[in-house]
């Protein structure tokens, strides 16, 4: 270990109340876009208490998609060629593109409405999934099983594992100052609309990596959160809560100067785009250049400092990949 002396202090931090307890990667990517849409409605509606939406009902949208593009495919191509392209979206990383999607089509809803099962948590539900497709390419390729009576079999063990997502449903919350509000038979989409405050289509994925650092200053500054991806496994510590770059003496470590390009270590395998945090705080310097950002991991209230990081400015330019950022920051 080369040294700590990282602050956890910030200058504007956004989110003080809990924090996502994702058991698995995937629901954790997903977490991470839910939390700047979660501040926004608790802003909006002035909620008293924490509010959570359902990483499940995401969940469910993101693997019936999956799933219908697996079908899809099988039904042209043949098999060996099909369980190709299965391995390969089963292990590609949630993007910003699938959220968005979901979005749009389907909504969101509140943990109320759609309880996120112990299931998804255990991952039972998907290794099913998985299994299932693996099944649909064969029964495809044989021409034993057709792919409507398929996808009905999907669409059971997704709501055997993750639960029905509700067509309409009662949504109440208790205000700032006690007073119970109820908004009833509200679909996903109209909960979204009415509540999320957040236009997807006004954001985009920025991987310039001065302008994304820029950018993600002056959004956090203006009170909204900023999702970035990342590799995580480097130069962190999960106890202490740290990002830095200089945490540990690679040099030192590997016994000659590690230096690497950011671009040499991506083309190189060294880092990957594995991991979603969503930033909400910031500390900076008397000319206003970040110097650290706080980082929420949805991992749960364990990690690091009631489930955040703190990132050096060293570590963003370092390992952060993109961000998605509200156009209007854009030049």
């Amino acid at each position: 270990m080369k040294r700590f002396n990282i602050s956890h202090e910030y200058d504007f931090d956004l989110w003080k109340k809990g924090v996502y307890d994702a058991k698995n990667e995937r629901l954790s990517q997903i977490c991470a876009f839910l939390n700047p849409v979660r501040q926004k409605v608790e802003k909006a509606l002035d909620i008293q208490s924490e509010l959570k939406l359902s990483s499940g009902y995401v969940l469910y949208f993101y693997l019936l998609n999956l799933s219908d593009s697996v079908i899809a495919f099988a039904e042209k191509n043949d098999e060996k060629s099909s369980l190709s392209f299965l391995e390969k979206e089963l292990s590609r990383l949630f993007t910003f593109n699938d959220f968005k999607r979901i979005v749009n089509e389907n909504g969101l809803v509140p943990v109320s409405a759609m309880t996120d099962a112990a299931h998804h948590h255990k991952g039972e539900c998907v290794y099913v999934l998985e299994n299932r497709l693996r099944l649909a390419v064969k029964q495809l390729f044989e021409k034993s099983e057709n792919a409507e009576k398929i996808r009905d079999d999907i669409v059971s063990v997704l709501n055997d594992g993750l639960g029905t997502p509700p067509e309409k449903f009662t949504f109440s919350y208790i205000k700032n100052g006690g007073n119970l509000e109820t908004s009833e038979s509200l679909t996903p989409k109209e909960f979204f609309e009415k509540f999320c405050d957040t236009e997807i289509e006004s954001y985009a994925e920025v991987t310039d990596g001065e302008l994304m650092k820029k950018c993600a200053a002056a959004q956090i500054k203006d009170g909204e959160q900023v999702v970035v991806l990342c590799d995580i496994r480097h130069q962190s510590n999960q106890m202490l809560g740290i990002l830095d770059s200089d945490f540990v003496d690679t040099d030192d470590m590997f016994g000659a100067p590690f230096s690497l390009s950011k671009e040499e270590k991506l083309r190189f395998g060294i880092i990957r785009p594995l991991s979603y945090l969503s930033l909400d705080g910031a500390a900076f310097d008397e000319n206003e250049n970040p110097l650290r950002f706080k980082a929420q991991d949805s991992h749960g209230s364990e990690t690091g400092a009631d489930g955040h990081y703190t990132m050096s400015q060293k570590w963003f330019d370092d390992y952060v990949l993109s961000a998605i950022i509200n156009k209007k920051y854009l030049p």
